[in-house]
């Protein structure tokens, strides 16, 4: 079992790389802002994973409201944003 959560963490870091040269390459604003959500999403996912491997639930309604969190920040940039930028 050692073997499944090494690997998922393995696939979840190289996704997490991906993520960051995304953000720091990203050609428009919202680019960036999709990267940025995308990254704390696989840092939730990360989490969970660790939950799974010590088989410690406490932290569920900490990850529950942090996503919450995290979903109300990039829906609210991604407004102001599409006021501020023109259509492409």
């Amino acid at each position: 079992m050692f073997w499944v959560f090494a690997v998922t963490f393995g696939l979840l870091c190289a996704a997490g790389l991906l993520v960051l040269v995304r953000l720091l390459r990203g050609r428009t604003t919202l680019d960036r802002i999709v990267s940025v959500d995308v990254f704390v999403t696989l840092i939730i996912a990360a989490t969970c994973v660790g939950m799974a491997w010590q088989q410690d639930g406490s932290n569920i309604a900490l990850l529950a409201a942090f996503a919450l969190l995290a979903f109300i920040g990039s829906v609210s940039v991604a407004r102001l944003v599409e006021k501020k930028e023109p259509y492409r």
